[in-house]
């Protein structure tokens, strides 16, 4: 399988031994590359953001800026850069508090051979990758969760609703008879007709209005029991259809 062609970022104030890595990994392992001379510089390249890098392989003891200071920085401002540290014989402390700052990896610089760099190279992509990964996994998770939990708290309203809407409606209708026909007999004949004609106009209104919170009801079950079928969905929009005609 192909490798990906990274862009590396090399802080190094050396510039001899700067130039010799930027040409083993571009060489050796066709990634792209770009040098600075120390964590400053570095600094403001990052800031100005005009290029992406995969990773930044820097350098501790530099004037300025130390690489570790650069790492700092870069935790603080979010940069999700894996950094790799190249420290001298005897930083195991400043290795440590590499680790400690959010480095990926340390490596020193007198046991760097061009085998070893592209191994850690590697390792360091594939390990960001695999955080990437998760970090994606859970934020679905976490949407899952809180779709659930929205769809819980639907469900508890609509339990408690539904039976006020039944009552409401069914008062509706009861009212409208008993009501209207005492109502219409103080009024003559004319009166009577117009009046009739008007309570079953909301009559019929208020059994539409039932019959579509019946229909939105039972979408909102078909859709939490999450293993609806294409025929209950058709059938269901054919009762809306049904009951918008109607209206």
């Amino acid at each position: 399988m192909e490798e990906t062609a990274l862009h590396i970022l090399v802080v190094e104030d050396d510039e001899f031994f700067a130039d010799v890595i930027a040409n083993q990994i571009r060489e050796t392992y066709k990634h792209r590359t770009t040098v600075v001379r120390d964590g400053s510089e570095a600094k403001k390249l990052l800031e100005h953001g005009s290029d992406h890098f995969d990773i930044i392989l820097t350098d501790y003891d530099m004037p300025e800026m130390t690489g570790l200071d650069l790492l700092r920085w870069i935790h603080q401002q979010h940069i999700e850069i894996p950094v790799v540290m190249l420290t001298a014989a005897g930083s195991e402390s400043v290795a440590v508090e590499a680790m400690k700052n959010g480095a990926y990896d340390y490596v020193r610089k007198e046991q760097l051979d061009l085998q070893h760099l592209g191994i850690v190279i590697n390792a360091t992509y594939e390990r960001r990758q695999l955080r990437i990964a998760r970090a994606i996994e859970e934020e679905r998770s976490r949407e899952v969760d809180l779709n659930l939990m929205a769809t819980d708290k639907v469900r508890d309203m609509l339990n408690v609703l539904t039976p006020k809407l039944n009552a409401s409606f069914a008062g509706i209708n009861s009212d409208l008879e008993m009501q209207g026909e005492q109502f219409c007999g103080q009024l003559s004949e004319a009166q009577q007709r117009e009046v009739r004609q008007l309570l079953q106009h909301i009559k019929n209104e208020t059994t539409v209005l039932e019959a579509a919170v019946r229909s939105l009801l039972k979408l909102y079950r078909m859709l939490y029991a999450h293993h609806t079928g294409t025929e209950e969905l058709d059938c269901l929009k054919q009762e809306m259809e049904a009951i918008t005609r109607s209206s």
